[in-house]
């Protein structure tokens, strides 16, 4: 059947069809949105209306996928058998001692020591006005603790923990003049309690600086063992006097014979005036109705009539002073200053004038004065400084020279937050100067963000901004390792762990151990936790113990080694769970999770209390409660303090009970233990040598014989050789004779046939001569 198509009608081509848009309200697509059917301002609150319900889907479709991942993830087992500690639910911080015997508990009202295994509490420091916010333990005798704390007013208090005693040492406080206020922020003691660091801030103008003082640590011991002989001796039970007989009863108020007078309230109070001067102390034994303190479990530590030795200060250290210019007005005076013995690294060893750096201020500014009004204004804060004591080593020689000062601390490393360099101070240096300059300065490329020591000084580890980790060998003075964990994160916290769970390489030669491995766990601001080792020469990449976050609910707050079990560590999220996790798998699901009651949650996820101790047996930890109003049981309060016992996960039972050999992070000998070894070694190896010897005497007949083959067969030889060489030279002699002879000669023969026949050193020769005829 035929078609009739008009000639009028006009037919887009396929090309124009295809160019098309494929946006829905395009008006090309859909006729009718060729007009907009709403008016302004309904169009503007539609598009807002959609945006808003685009928002919501997109947040919804998250929430899904990530309750999806949530329900197929395999979740580790979760445990709930937790003790409640009421009377201790006011902590405000908590400590574990070295060896894992006691729990030491600050409280709004003073501190109190609690067995770890068992929670009964050993004995309490009562004071209504001092709240411990701070609290570090050191171990300096036989179970005997030095527990250096902060309160909440910025002062510091040395405490010793002896015979079931707490016994204040010294309160360190300093007042400035006039209008102004020092306050502690942070006391930090060295592993065995010999030198002490506190960081004091003046709170008018924002300055700090570091007091190191040196503790009279032998001289407590033996102040506190005379304490506990006399006390045990006043507690003695004494015969009754017989009744009726009042001529030896004291009359009221006075003193029985060999009775220890105590401190009253007006006394302590005014002690502590003198000592403080701000703050009132009335350590006494009382306990008012709102104490948080436990009734019973323990005694009370009295404050008796006993002086304690002084500490001595060593060194005051101060923030690094701003870069200058320098002095000088002319280049050679600039070159000269620069030679002045100043520490190199500091910054201030330069011949920069100030009007230089002046210029090169006032230009930077003009390029980018655009982009500098959108800087945020940085508020005045005081300088926070990190530090470590260090024992004496080839990087740090100071003390090397004295006896008495082996295992010591001799120096301090000091940075500042924001800074990129590394003060070190002796110790034990003499100088009449108690601020005096550094040691040395190590500078760093970027800005330092953590620091960590083994607990035997002899590595350093340096965390940086830019996610690199240096490692140093701080006792032969070597740059051990440099590694660069992450590109987009800082490193926030180093810690260095037990080397027996690193696999250790066996020496060879030389016989004496001179290096051993070691795990430094980084945990860095995206949420990562990496495992790196420490072995000199190591190329091995790191592990990664817990992978990048992008929940901000996931992000650890608290990464801790568990003490006792250098393999598990403990984590802290934001959204308060806590678990227990193994460092030496890598990337794997979690020991075990630890639950609270439905009716309790982790107090303050951000900072919490929370610590492990009876070497990794028990865990404390404070909780609040969700529902004020609901009882988690009777007569309980708004928080509690919790204890879980570890050991009674079965996730945890081969850790627990494995057995792990004291193995030291280094091992750098003596020349004469050198000596000594390798000389027991040649010792050893002697009846092997006599043994290679007679194999030796045994081969050398044969290896004579051999050599003796080979040289006869060489003379033969040489002696062919000789042969042939004269026969050559006899043809030679013939063919240039008969050259000479038919020089003129017309005759043609082949040359080549004829040298080619004469060397032959066999052929007949009338050959030749055949053929020249």
């Amino acid at each position: 059947m035929p078609v009739y198509i008009r000639k009028t009608m006009v037919i887009s081509p396929p090309s124009i069809l295809s160019r098309m848009s494929d946006d829905e309200d395009d008006y090309l697509t859909d006729p009718d949105q060729i007009r907009d059917l709403l008016p302004q301002p309904y169009r503007m609150i539609n598009k807002i209306i959609y945006n808003l319900f685009d928002d919501i889907w997109e947040i919804i479709s998250e929430r899904e996928n990530a309750r999806i991942a949530e329900a197929s993830r395999i979740k580790p087992p979760k445990y709930e058998c937790a003790i409640q500690m009421q009377p201790f639910g006011q902590a405000t911080c908590l400590s574990d001692s070295i060896d894992g015997r006691y729990i030491f508990i600050g409280l709004p009202n003073g501190l109190a020591a609690v067995d770890a295994m068992t929670q009964q509490t050993v004995t309490t420091w009562e004071d209504d006005k001092i709240e411990v916010t701070q609290m570090q333990v050191s171990l300096i005798g036989v179970q005997t603790y030095l527990l250096c704390t902060v309160d909440d007013m910025g002062v510091s208090r040395f405490f010793a923990f002896a015979q079931d005693r707490i016994h204040l040492l010294k309160v360190a406080s300093e007042q400035g003049g006039s209008g102004s206020k020092t306050i502690i922020t942070k006391c930090q003691a060295s592993t065995e309690g010999d030198f002490v660091g506190i960081v004091f801030e003046d709170t008018s103008n924002k300055e700090t600086w570091i007091e190191v003082q040196k503790l009279p640590r032998d001289d407590w011991l033996r102040e506190l063992e005379a304490t506990s002989k006399k006390s045990t001796s006043q507690t003695k039970p004494q015969s009754p006097a017989p009744l009726g007989d009042d001529s030896d009863a004291p009359a009221d108020g006075e003193q029985l014979p060999g009775e220890e007078k105590m401190i009253d309230a007006e006394d302590a109070e005014k002690e502590e005036k003198q000592s403080v001067g701000q703050r009132s102390q009335s350590p006494t034994s009382s306990r008012g109705a709102m104490s948080p303190v436990p009734p019973g479990g323990g005694g009370s530590s009295e404050k008796m009539h006993t002086k304690f030795s002084t500490p001595t200060l060593v060194v005051k250290i101060r923030p690094p002073a701003d870069i200058t210019g320098c002095n000088a007005s002319t280049p050679q005076q600039a070159t000269k200053l620069t030679d002045t013995g100043e520490v190199i690294g500091s910054g201030s060893n330069h011949s920069l004038t100030a009007h230089h750096l002046e210029n090169r201020k006032a230009v930077f500014d003009y390029f980018h004065e655009q982009h500098l009004r959108y800087l945020p204004k940085e508020e005045e804060s005081a300088q926070q400084p990190m530090f470590h004591f260090f024992t004496a080593g080839r990087l740090l020689p100071t003390g090397l020279d004295m006896p008495g000062q082996e295992g010591r601390p001799s120096s301090i490393g000091v940075w500042w937050v924001g800074g990129t360099q590394v003060f070190y101070y002796s110790l034990v240096k003499a100088s009449k100067d108690i601020e005096h300059k550094p040691e040395f300065v190590s500078p760093h490329s970027d800005v330092l963000t953590a620091t960590a020591v083994s607990q035997c000084t002899s590595l350093l580890a340096v965390g940086l901004k830019n996610g690199i980790v240096v490692i140093w060998d701080m006792h032969i003075g070597l740059n051990r390792r440099l590694i660069n964990l992450t590109d987009d994160a800082t490193i926030l916290k180093l810690v260095f762990l037990n080397p027996n769970i690193c696999g250790q390489d066996k020496v060879h030669y030389p016989p004496y151990g001179t290096k051993t491995n070691s795990y430094l766990l980084a945990w860095c601001s995206d949420g990562s936790v990496y495992l790196v080792n420490c072995g000199m020469g190591k190329t091995s990449q790191p592990i990664t113990v817990m992978p990048k976050m992008s929940d901000q609910d996931n992000l650890p707050t608290m990464v801790e080694p568990v003490n006792g079990v250098p393999e598990v560590i403990l984590v802290v999220k934001r959204n308060g769970t806590a678990f227990l996790l193994d460092v030496t798998k890598g990337n794997s699901l979690p020991l075990c999770q630890v639950n609270l009651p439905t009716t309790h949650e982790l107090t303050t996820p951000w900072d919490p209390v929370i610590t492990v101790g009876g070497q990794g047996h028990m865990m404390y930890l404070k909780a609040s409660q969700k529902d004020p109003s609901e009882d988690y049981v009777p007569n309980s309060g708004m928080s509690s303090l919790f204890v879980f016992t570890l050991r009674s996960f079965p996730t945890l039972d081969d850790y627990l009970r494995r057995q792990r050999p004291d193995i030291p992070y280094v091992i750098h000998n003596t020349v004469d233990k050198r000596i000594e070894t390798l000389l027991k070694e040649r010792i050893n190896q002697q009846a092997s040598r006599q043994r290679r010897m007679q194999e030796r005497w045994i081969n050398l007949k044969n290896e004579l014989d051999i050599i003796q083959q080979i040289k006869d067969t060489n003379k033969r030889n040489a002696d062919l050789r000789s042969e042939y060489v004269s026969v050559i030279v006899f043809k030679l002699s013939i063919i240039v004779s008969i050259f000479v002879e038919h020089i003129d000669s017309t005759t043609n023969f082949n040359h080549s046939t004829l040298f080619k026949n004469c060397m032959h050193p066999l052929k007949p020769l009338t050959v030749e001569v055949d053929i020249l005829h």
